[in-house]
């Protein structure tokens, strides 16, 4: 009887033990994948300031040069473009989680809800991103009175270019966000299963 309850108690806390080494584990393995994704995700947005501070530039520059008044349109919303670039990109960074003082539980939820939101940023692309180009590009090339065939090859150009910029950000999402939220969603309820 005695032998029975000490094998019990034994198996009792080496079944603990291994959740807690599983715990950890996964715990590093988490830290390390945020810490690259973080990395990648501060390459992209400051690429990506620095391309809408250029084209901030240029188009405000363009606009004084070009006298066609749909060309002129077509550079003043690639400035407010530029604009929107920045915003959208800095307002998303608000959310990201840097109290790092917080349980590791709240931590990893407030991280999910700001993975979320970048997810939903690249799923998006199509209206913060790349209509709005589309539209003063075309007002801008219509504005430079080219001919109707050098139009029609520009604008399936710039169409089939952000058709491939969307796709790459589709694919960016599924490989790279989803698998992330979904091992993020695996830590948190881990969490909850064991306290």
């Amino acid at each position: 009887m005695l032998n029975d309850e000490l094998e019990n108690i034994w198996q009792k806390y080496t079944k603990a033990e291994v959740v807690n080494f599983n715990r950890s584990e996964l715990l590093i393995d988490l830290k390390s994948q945020l810490k690259r994704f973080d990395r990648m995700l501060k390459n992209r947005d400051r690429r990506e300031i620095i391309a809408g501070a250029m084209v901030i530039l240029l188009s405000g520059a363009g606009a004084f040069f070009f006298t066609e008044i749909l060309s002129r349109i077509g550079l003043v919303l690639g400035v407010l473009y530029g604009f929107l670039v920045i915003y959208m990109l800095t307002n998303v960074k608000k959310h990201k989680p840097d109290n790092y003082a917080l349980p590791i539980k709240d931590y990893l939820v407030k991280y999910r809800m700001y993975l979320v939101k970048e997810r939903n940023l690249l799923d998006n692309v199509i209206y913060w991103y790349l209509l709005p180009p589309f539209i003063s590009s075309v007002l801008f090339f219509i504005g430079q009175h080219t001919g109707i065939i050098l139009l029609t090859i520009l604008i399936i150009f710039v169409f089939g270019l952000y058709t491939f910029i969307y796709f790459l950000n589709k694919s960016g999402v599924k490989k790279s966000f989803d698998p992330l939220i979904k091992k993020l969603d695996e830590t948190i309820n881990d969490f909850e299963t064991t306290t």
